[in-house]
């Protein structure tokens, strides 16, 4: 301000404007549900990449996983979160579900086997080697209804061996155990 014999006098004030909008995130993924691929404890997940947009400016806009990943057997959470210039922080997320739906292969089975009685009994013990199991995740257990070294009765007997995987998936494998009764 200036008066009429030219004195001045000035004074003033701040005015400080602060960003506090979040920035948004927009087109988000739904949550995605896939079966593994062959051969593998998981699967490729795709999408189609979200966008973020802020009032002022985008910093950042960053995820955890990415479209075109492998992702286990099981749940992972997929994340993107959106920082502004200054400092304020957004996030979205989305599930990537994987299920095992392959069943173990079980390898190795014994043909069947033909005996006869051993002497003076009315059966036979029959042995082999045993089979293995393999699976894409992994083998919780291979099971058998019959031993290597147990004895069979005369007539014919299936050897089943189970293979279970730690999802729940199994396949079994037969072979026919045959003892003839040759004494008189």
């Amino acid at each position: 301000a200036t008066d009429g014999s030219g004195n001045t006098s000035t004074a003033s004030f701040s005015i400080t404007v602060n960003d506090t909008e979040t920035p948004t995130i927009a087109n988000m993924p739904v949550d995605i549900s896939l079966t593994n691929d062959a051969g593998i404890c998981g699967a490729v997940a795709t999408w189609l990449e979200p966008s973020a947009a802020d009032n002022c400016a985008m910093a950042t806009f960053t995820a955890d996983a990415a479209s075109g990943d492998v992702f286990p057997v099981g749940t992972t959470t997929v994340t993107y979160t959106a920082l502004d210039i200054y400092g304020n922080s957004a996030s979205a997320s989305f599930n990537v579900t994987v299920t095992d739906d392959e069943n173990p292969v079980i390898s190795g089975m014994p043909a069947d086997i033909n005996l006869t009685n051993d002497l003076g009994q009315c059966g036979a013990a029959a042995t082999w080697t045993a089979p293995t199991a393999t699976d894409n995740c992994a083998v919780d257990t291979l099971t058998s209804n019959h031993a290597s070294g147990s004895v069979f009765p005369v007539g014919t007997t299936t050897v089943t061996y189970t293979a279970l995987d730690i999802h729940g998936n199994s396949s079994s494998a037969a072979f026919i155990v045959t003892v003839t009764d040759t004494e008189e």
